[in-house]
């Protein structure tokens, strides 16, 4: 048979869930920290640490603007600290100039926000505490908290701040929610008294549904509320009674704190099973099924579920889906879906336990001592800043590892080399009943020429069989034309594999395959 081309191999992603040999000519079949865009198939960029070593073991980081400019703010289980370049300040809460530690544990997530310029976090167990930005200055408790309350979430909305999932004096009330009065800018709400007519502070009970809230995110001019399984909305109507809620979903909720993400669209939602688009209309729609639904909840942990969470890459367009796979007790493993191209990739994690989305400052992260690719494989320009403060970065913390690491940078994961793969399998060139021989696959890759990528050919003699590889068949950039496979076996149904741990960014848009068609058997 003549030369069979795969073409736009960069313009479908990811589907892990239908079967092999109905999937799309343009679909990968599996992949490792692989990215779908500008229309390539392309190796994730690598991790590396930064701000130097944390205090404590980072369970959350959050960004913010302080008196001396831009902060990361991590959170411990006991202590809170603020970080700008190297400089790591502890700005836990105090009496008579002694820290009062925080109470919570690792099943205790911190959340928050910032309100009018103010930051605000909370960990579902002590008073919810805000920072002014003065490194000089502690956090507090904040400012009007009924007394006796505590609240699993705290959000941001309009000038409002929304409590979700409240306990008052050791009672638990799981389906309410609870706001604040508006606050004037640069300021935080005066009172969360219901009873006082003369603000705008007030409470209600989203008992229609028996599922607990979980977590809330502002959606344009509305507030959205998720619990187990249902998704509310709450839109502001003013005085009387300030917000009106109505369901929009009772099918689709979150899986866990920080499940849902803004971006562009919309919301994007880790759910109970599946992960939707709650757009500006209201519209749930689903981004992962027949593509990678399965996959992905097959891999979950079943005990530690609760620690996935989801996170905006806004300078490559993606959300980040990261999950404990099976084994784990953090995230090790993204979904990576990209919202322009609406494809699907994934990537390794180094166990993070949070991650956020905003600005950075530091310097130190353009010195010599923090390269780590080699000179010859390096791809960016003489001179170009990987740490600018032009772009939103995601910054991703590691309790297991004592570290903070910005993503998307560098070509390894810290010092470690990284495997990045692409594969099709199932392949049967609209002739299934029929034995192949693949004898040469012929690559057009986009890498530093000398780079080594391995090839490897999948054979199966039934669809339902293992799937067996052969290789690997060394294909050198700029050199190579070709790779001949004549040794790999005939089979039925035949498969494609690229893979390498080269220190350097590599993507593919397009092959070749050369295959013989043979007998029935």
């Amino acid at each position: 048979m003549p030369l069979a081309p795969f073409k736009d191999m960069g313009s479908a992603g990811l589907n892990r869930d239908v079967y092999a040999p109905d999937t799309q000519p343009s679909e990968w079949t599996a992949g490792r920290n692989l990215r779908f865009r500008d229309g390539y198939a392309e190796k994730m960029q690598g991790h590396a640490s930064i701000y130097g070593a944390p205090q404590v073991p980072p369970y959350a980081v959050f960004p913010t603007n302080g008196t001396a400019g831009r902060y990361w703010v991590y959170c411990g289980l006991q202590k809170v600290y603020a970080v700008q370049n190297t400089t790591h300040t502890d700005i836990t809460r105090q009496t008579s100039g002694a820290d009062v530690p925080y109470t919570g544990t690792t099943a205790n997530k911190w959340n928050g926000g910032v309100l009018t310029g103010v930051l605000f976090l909370n960990n579902g167990v002590d008073v919810p505490q805000f920072w002014g930005g003065n490194p000089a200055t502690p956090m507090a408790n904040l400012t009007a908290w009924p007394a006796g309350y505590t609240c699993k979430v705290l959000r941001p909305f309009r000038n409002f701040l929304m409590a979700l999932n409240v306990t008052n004096n050791g009672a638990p009330y799981p389906t309410m929610v609870k706001w604040s009065t508006e606050a004037d800018p640069g300021t935080l709400p005066v009172t969360w008294d219901v009873t006082d007519g003369t603000h705008d502070a007030g409470q209600v009970d989203l008992a229609d549904t028996p599922d607990v809230i979980v977590d809330g995110l502002s959606l344009g001019q509305n507030f959205i509320v998720y619990k187990e399984g249902s998704t509310w909305l709450a839109q502001y109507s003013g005085q009387p009674y300030i917000f009106n809620f109505m369901p929009l979903s009772k099918q689709a909720g979150a899986l866990a704190q920080n499940c849902a993400v803004e971006f562009p669209g919309g919301h994007a939602v880790l759910t109970q099973g599946d992960i939707v688009v709650v757009d500006f209309a209201g519209n749930v729609t689903s981004i992962a099924d027949a593509r990678v639904r399965k996959y992905l909840f097959n891999s979950i942990d079943s005990t530690n579920y609760g620690n996935s969470f989801a996170v905006a890459n806004l300078r490559r367009n993606e959300i980040w889906f990261c999950v404990p796979k099976i084994g784990a007790t953090w995230p090790n493993m993204a979904m990576v879906w990209n919202w322009k191209s609406n494809t699907w990739g994934t990537r390794d994690l180094p166990n993070i336990s949070h991650a956020n989305s905003g600005v950075i400052v530091y310097a130190q992260g353009n010195s010599w001592q923090v390269q780590t690719t080699p000179w010859n494989l390096e791809t960016k320009a003489w001179g170009q800043n990987e740490y600018t403060q032009a772009t939103p970065r995601l910054v991703m913390a590691s309790a297991t590892d004592n570290l903070i690491y910005l993503a998307d940078v560098g070509e390894t994961f810290g010092a470690a080399t990284m495997t990045a793969n692409c594969e099709k399998t199932g392949i049967t060139f609209d002739a299934p009943e029929r034995m192949k021989l693949v004898t040469e696959v012929r690559p057009i890759i986009d890498a530093p020429a000398g780079t080594v990528v391995n090839v490897y050919v999948a054979g199966q003699t039934d669809a339902e069989a293992p799937i067996t590889w052969s290789g690997p068949f060394p294909f050198t950039v700029g050199t190579s034309l070709k790779v001949d496979t004549m040794s790999a076996p005939a089979a039925r149904y035949v498969g494609v594999k690229f893979e390498t741990t080269a220190i350097c960014t590599w993507r593919v848009k397009q092959f070749t395959v050369n295959a013989q068609m043979m007998g029935l058997y």
